[in-house]
């Protein structure tokens, strides 16, 4: 019976309504891991099959914590929207039960509240937006990137203007496409059911690089947080990265060679990339105030109008120096910009790439590798002379296991030259983007077609590695933000969602002691095995110290940074009574024997800082991880940084030490999905891909 009421409501023939535990069970195999289709902080999502299509059960993690008022309060609101781009609720479950739990030792039975809050939406088949930012050279096209864009500022007019709701974590993992490519905006509001400044900063932290400044620093919310974020995607969809180049121009000249190589030039596509950028960036003012609400949005797009194919105002819509038609195409073409490799163990292999030069000049090109250990590229630079082609053979040495596929792995710099100049010249050619210099840079992707014989895969067996041990945060602490080990001693301390830390025995896997600390999320831990400390740090930037020789005793805790901000690190100096905590963009140096004064502040990134590393080597120095896409090392004794170690495209999230050989490395794990080793030396001198 409860089936074929949710069959009945997919079907649009029933309203949205309160749906049983058995059903939400019965539809996921019990909630499944097969049925899971994502996870985040705050939720678990399973596939739910139905006779009649499927649906998407999001399933609340620690329902303890969340507000009866504030559930139904998201429930109410949830029922009350519906919209062609919002994601469509089908019901809820708030289901509570009791328990007997049997205490070793006692007679009695311990009866505990078993409480289940989960949420019944429509399943869209095609995932998030996420899998779909490409450049502007490659993936969808622009038609289909201006109807998301169109779809995602309407379903947002929805929510703000209709509604009155911000949805405080737009990013394009919350935009979901259907068959046809409609964008669904999904999760408002669902993280934002317990409104207590731990679930706030578990908020921010999960949408950097979204997150509107004022919220990201001060936790101020209003409708424009939501535009800034919706400028950020907006550029994306555009360009396929956050932030338009310095020479916007390029974007431009890029869109112009896609559409002339597929005939769909047309001056109403020019006038929708200029105004999408227009917007995207308008979008990103620092000052709220600056930027548009999202019903001026929505009048310009409309009033972006095609009348017989051409623009009601050319002039209006010149970006930079590029208008409609108003010159050749002058990029080189490649061909194919995914190089397939058939791989096979132990043997070279080898792919072609077609260069075309379509234009009335001579173009210099050069074929830069990530990795030049495993890439051989003939001819690698070059010289084609005006409508000209040229092949360039890339061929990988022997590889002992399947290599991962890899993004960006070859870039193809290229720039017009003067007629006449050789090939012995290149040298002088300077591959940099100015002012005075156009430099073109199209980045390839490598995909390795693996074919295994079936005897071998009938052979093949999943060896299953079990842990040695096992540690699980309650419902009352929430998820594990934050770990250390002690060196000596058989302890292990973890820092929680909720503010509270707690010591395990790693023989026993039980807890020894806990304690609350905050009610911010816990976001750094260490041991300070010389004092029989512990120190932490919390994402309100108070920094904690306990002693736990006997039982867990508070010696001092101390606000390292006047506003709250959702990043926040520390390390702790192996000999020294040194303390490093980073707050944002500030570096600060506490010593705990002068009364925890700060004796030091480095203040250099330009973006929020992840993580803090003295060097075991140098102990007077440190390195420091940052999403400003660098890895500064510093000295403690000068504010500033000895120098600057860059090379990622994307947030460094890691960093640490590591000797090999006598010689000092220093490795950094980033956003772009690389990791970079180079010689720690007194400057970056190499750096190979992971």
């Amino acid at each position: 019976m409860d089936h074929e009421v949710l069959e009945r409501i997919l079907d649009g023939r029933e309203n949205p309504t309160n749906l049983s535990l058995s059903l939400l069970k019965d539809i996921t195999e019990n909630f499944s891991e097969d049925r899971e289709i994502g996870h985040g902080g705050f939720a678990t999502v399973y596939k739910g099959v139905l006779p009649n299509g499927n649906v998407a059960v999001k399933r609340i993690k620690n329902s303890h914590s969340i507000k009866e008022t504030l559930f139904y309060h998201e429930v109410d609101s949830l029922l009350n929207i519906e919209h062609e781009n919002i994601i469509r609720f089908l019901g809820f479950c708030a289901s509570t039960d009791q328990t007997a739990i049997k205490i070793e030792g006692l007679k009695q039975h311990i009866y505990a509240e078993v409480r289940e809050r989960l949420l019944c939406f429509e399943y869209v088949s095609n995932g998030s937006l996420r899998k779909y930012i490409t450049d502007e050279l490659r993936g969808l096209k622009w038609n289909t990137r201006y109807e998301i864009i169109r779809g995602i500022c309407e379903g947002l007019y929805h929510l703000h203007h209709e509604k009155k709701i911000y949805h405080m974590d737009m990013k394009p993992e919350n935009i979901l496409l259907d068959n046809d490519m409609v964008p669904k905006i999904t999760d408002f509001g669902l993280s934002r059911l317990d409104e207590k400044s731990q679930t706030m900063s578990e908020v921010r932290l999960g949408s950097l690089g979204y997150c509107a400044p004022e919220y990201l620093f001060q936790g101020k919310m209003s409708f424009k947080s939501d535009i800034f974020s919706l400028g950020v995607i907006i550029i994306e969809l555009v360009t396929g990265q956050k932030v338009i180049p310095k020479n916007k121009n390029n974007v431009f000249r890029r869109w112009r060679h896609r559409w002339r190589k597929t005939g769909k030039e047309t001056q109403l596509v020019y006038q929708q990339v200029s105004k999408c950028m227009e917007i995207g960036l308008l979008c990103q003012e620092i000052d709220p105030s600056e930027r548009p609400f999202i019903w001026d949005i929505i009048d310009d797009i409309r009033q972006v109008e095609c009348v017989n194919g051409s623009i009601r105002n050319v002039s209006e819509y010149k970006f930079g120096q590029i208008s409609p038609y108003s010159e050749d195409d002058d990029m080189l073409g490649i061909d194919p910009l995914e190089l397939h490799f058939p791989f096979q163990l132990n043997k070279q292999m080898a792919c072609t790439i077609q260069i075309t030069n379509e234009t009335g000049s001579y173009i210099a090109f050069n074929v830069e590798d990530m990795n030049p250990l495993s890439y051989c590229a003939q001819p690698q630079k070059d010289i084609i002379p005006p409508r000209s082609k040229c092949n360039v053979e890339i061929t990988m040495q022997p590889q002992a296991k399947a290599p991962r596929d890899h993004t960006n792995e070859f870039t193809v710099w290229s720039t017009k030259v003067n007629d006449g100049l050789a090939i012995e010249d290149m040298a002088t050619i300077k591959f940099i983007k100015e002012a005075a210099n156009v430099v073109d840079d199209v980045n390839l992707d490598v995909v390795f077609d693996v074919s295994e014989p079936q005897e071998a895969r009938s052979k093949k067996q999943v060896q299953t590695i079990q842990p040695l041990l096992e540690i699980r945060g309650d419902d009352a602490v929430g998820p594990i933000f934050c770990m250390d080990v002690h060196q000596t001693k058989p302890l292990i301390i973890t820092g929680h969602q909720f503010g509270d830390v707690q010591i395990w025995n790693s023989d026993t896997q039980k807890v020894v002691a806990s304690i609350k600390v905050s009610e911010e999320v816990v976001s750094k831990i260490k041991f300070v095995a010389r004092k029989q400390w512990l120190v932490a740090v919390s994402h309100d930037c108070f920094v904690h110290v306990y002693k736990y020789e006997k039982e867990l005793e508070k010696v001092t805790s101390f606000k390292a940074q006047d506003r709250d901000v959702s990043s926040c690190s520390l390390d702790v100096h192996p000999t020294q009574p040194y303390v490093l905590t980073e707050c944002g963009t500030e570096i600060k140096l506490w010593d705990w024997e002068r009364g925890w004064s700060c004796i030091q502040t480095f203040e250099e990134h330009s973006n929020l800082i992840n993580e803090l590393k003295f060097n075991p080597e140098d102990t007077n120095s440190f390195a420091s991880a940052s999403w400003d896409r660098t890895v500064k090392v510093w000295s403690l004794d000068s504010p500033k940084s000895k120098y600057t170690l860059c090379g990622h495209s994307d947030s460094v999230h890691c960093q640490d030490f590591f000797k090999r050989d006598g010689q000092q490395y220093l490795i950094s794990g980033s956003r772009d999905k690389t990791a970079k080793v180079g010689y720690y030396a007194g400057k970056y001198i190499n750096t190979a891909c992971i």
